[in-house]
């Protein structure tokens, strides 16, 4: 089966979308996560939540935890600001060029609904995911040396994931625009290259995936956050002095 899911980070919808992708993904299911940015008009920097925008966002995720499965949680309240996700997009398309991305995603969706994280802030992103990346692949000194997520301007570092943040854009609009039944809301999913399927469908064609899989609802996964082992640490008098992507080594001991 293939399934590619469109999303953003700001939607309780997504949340659980994630959830159920890291259990098919235990299960051996691949999911082919695609971010996209919902409301590029957003305050990059976030703002406080109004009290009936909040009201709104609580009643989101009541309604999204009538479709919890046994087992299956959500946060007992919704975030207090509404962020601008460009900076998690762009962090999550530099996972998916460097080999990280479930856990880049992990970390993402969790530091936000759980802790109310502002992901969309360069250095939050890279206390946050330093540990993933460095353990990745990327060719990209700054990303897999130093753990760095985005430019300091919230952008991409690398062309690679630039060109993803543009294809996966043009690719959602391109399937709302021909959706049958009329806008699609996200997460958005696609099976086996059949029409998408978007929000409350979605999340219901993925309990199938689960329950058809025999997935655990709530796998026991590797801490995303962890750093790469470190053979022959520098002395701790030099990092002091010195910094660089040793620093991340020893503050994660």
């Amino acid at each position: 089966m293939g399934l590619v899911i469109y999303s953003d980070f700001g939607s309780a919808g997504a949340y659980l979308a994630s959830r159920r992708v890291d259990a098919l993904g235990a299960a051996g299911v691949q999911v082919d996560w695609r971010a996209v940015e919902a409301d590029p008009r957003a305050p990059v920097g976030g703002v406080p939540l109004a009290p009936a925008d909040r009201e709104e966002l609580a009643r989101e995720l009541d309604s999204v935890r009538e479709l919890l499965l046994p087992g299956e949680d959500l946060p007992a309240s919704p975030p207090t600001g509404r962020l601008n996700t460009g900076a998690a997009v762009a962090a999550y398309a530099e996972a998916c060029g460097a080999g990280v991305a479930d856990d880049v995603r992990r970390l993402l969706f969790s530091a936000y609904w759980e802790r109310g994280a502002d992901i969309g802030n360069p250095e939050v992103l890279r206390r946050l995911l330093a540990g993933a990346l460095m353990r990745s692949h990327s060719t990209s000194v700054p990303v897999r040396e130093f753990g760095m997520a985005v430019t300091s301007t919230r952008g991409p570092i690398t062309g690679g994931a630039a060109r993803r943040i543009r294809d996966w854009a043009t690719q959602a609009e391109m399937l709302s625009d021909h959706a049958a039944a009329g806008p699609l809301t996200l997460p958005v999913l696609v099976v086996d290259g059949a029409l998408p399927v978007s929000g409350e469908t979605a999340l219901r064609r993925l309990e199938k995936a689960i329950l058809h899989a025999g997935a655990e609802v709530d796998p026991v996964l590797p801490d995303p956050r962890r750093y790469p082992p470190v053979s022959d640490p520098p002395a701790l008098t030099w990092v002091s002095a010195t910094g660089g992507s040793w620093r991340y080594s020893y503050l994660a001991s």
